[in-house]
Formats: structure tokens, C-alpha cells, sequence
């Protein structure tokens, strides 16, 4: 790729910091170092504004040209995906309402309207950071994080639209959940979408959620039906 779109800081050959001003280009390449699995690289780290590379014994400077090698076509191999939501009444409406001074329906309408893309995965297994979200539906997090949070719920936090894959612990306002189990630990991958793929939110009602669960519907099928 055109190595002048990107600045890499070497910090005493335990980690490598890689930045650009393109991030599409950015998240990309993240992904295409993964795949490549450099021996001498033990972890890769993607966000919007940078990539974090944590080294091994076996990095040398050499190691550098390898990644500037490396082919990226950032969004040559994009997918749509529409994932199903169905919105419930939770308690965390009540601040999502409150935040923005719009209506639960106007909320709603705000976000499936929204071209979002996954940014990135983390900070738990399958966990889904979508960026794209509109301004006024942009929400501050929990000053105290919920004790508990539904696996495949779907929840506002800042200016990304997150994913629940696991039960646990959540800062995020829990707005809805799909019916659709996004991480599978015994497929490989475990999640089967990629960075950079376009995400578009379907509102459903309960009916069509209980239907959707209890077929045991992936997304992939889920997509193929539509």
C-alpha cells in the first residue's frame, strides 16, 4: 500500500504504533495484519484512530517494510448486513429520552435511518463498536455501569452503537436486543462480520423477535430471507 499514508512509531521494539489520517485505509489494514498472523507480532489492536502491534522476541526493523507491503483495498470487501431489533421499553429509555428530548419513536426512527459501519470489536468477546450513529442520537455512557447487561442487547454509548455479544457488566443505554446470537465460539471466525461492513438497523415487534429466536435464525439467513 501507499506507505505515505501512514506513520508508524516504533516504541523499543515492544510495540508499534500505526496511525493515518485515512481511517477506512487504517481499519483495513488492521484486519489484513491479523490475517497474515506475523510470527513476530503476539497481538493486534484496531481503533478508528490507530493501530497497536505488541511485539515478540522475533521483530526487527526489517519487519517494517513487510507491513507497508501489504495490499489494502479499504472497502473492496464490504457487506451489507440489516440486523433485527426489536426495541423494548427498559428502564434506560427513560435517560435516552430525557439526553436527546426526542421520543422513544423518533429515536428509533433516528437510528435506522443511521449508515453505520462496524469501527471495531472489543472490549469483550464479539462486543460490536458501530460508528454512524446521527448527532442527536449521540448519548453519553453510565456514570455507573449496569451490573448486568443481556447478551445481544443493543445499546447507545457515546457516538458508536454497541453490541452486547455475552452477558456481563455494561456502561451503555440498553435500547433493544436482536434475536439473532452474533458470536458463535465454535464457528471460526465467531463473529461473521468483518470491520468496515456495513450495518443497517431493522425495527421488529416481539412477535417477529420470538419467531426469529426460537428458529435459531443466524444472520446469514436472516440477510437470505429478506
Amino acid at each position: 500500500m501507499d506507505d505515505s499514508l501512514l506513520h508508524i512509531d516504533n516504541y523499543n521494539d515492544d510495540f508499534l504504533i500505526i496511525t493515518s489520517d485515512e481511517h477506512l485505509v487504517l481499519r483495513a489494514l488492521g484486519l489484513s495484519i491479523f490475517e497474515q498472523n506475523f510470527e513476530f507480532v503476539n497481538e493486534v489492536i484496531v481503533t478508528e484512530a490507530e493501530i497497536c502491534l505488541q511485539l515478540n522476541s522475533k521483530f526487527h526493523a526489517d519487519h517494517l517494510a513487510e507491513i507497508k507491503a501489504l495490499k489494502v483495498e479499504s472497502g473492496s470487501d464490504r457487506t451489507r448486513y440489516k440486523l433485527p431489533v426489536y426495541f423494548d421499553d427498559g428502564e434506560d429509555w427513560t435517560f435516552v429520552e430525557s439526553f436527546s428530548g426526542l421520543t422513544k419513536a423518533q429515536v428509533i426512527k433516528e437510528l435506522v435511518t443511521s449508515e453505520l459501519n462496524i469501527s471495531m470489536f472489543g472490549f469483550l468477546p464479539g462486543f460490536m463498536y458501530l460508528s454512524g450513529l446521527k448527532k442527536a442520537i449521540q448519548i453519553p455512557r453510565k456514570s455507573v455501569p449496569s451490573k448486568y447487561v443481556k447478551s445481544n442487547s443493543i445499546a447507545l454509548g457515546g457516538k458508536y452503537l454497541g453490541l452486547y455479544a455475552i452477558d456481563s457488566p455494561g456502561g451503555w443505554h440498553v435500547i433493544g436486543k436482536t434475536p439473532i446470537s452474533i458470536l458463535d465460539i465454535t464457528g471460526l471466525p465467531p463473529v461473521p462480520m468483518n470491520l468496515e461492513d456495513q450495518v443497517q438497523i431493522v425495527e421488529i415487534s416481539k412477535l417477529e423477535f420470538e419467531k426469529i429466536k426460537a428458529e435459531k435464525m443466524t444472520l446469514g439467513e436472516y440477510n437470505r430471507d429478506l
